[in-house]
């Protein structure tokens, strides 16, 4: 099993460096801009998946299942 760290893997908060929770919540700000410039509304459900990936929580997969169950 290799090593190497995945995009976004999930990690202890205290953990992340700020430089990652920045990166987090940078990539987390420009998505949820982008679907509400095309008139999607967001809930405290997908506010808080949001804050857990930021947070270091859950990884970038468990985000995208919280996001879209169907996954």
């Amino acid at each position: 099993m290799s090593s190497a760290k995945t995009l976004f893997a999930p990690t202890p908060f205290s953990a992340l460096s700020d430089e990652e929770r920045a990166r987090r919540q940078d990539a987390v700000e420009w998505t949820l801009a982008a679907q509400r410039r095309q008139g999607y509304t967001h809930d405290s459900l997908i506010e808080d998946a949001c804050q857990s990936f930021v947070a270091g929580q859950i990884d970038l997969a468990e985000l995208g299942r919280r996001l879209n169950p169907a996954l």
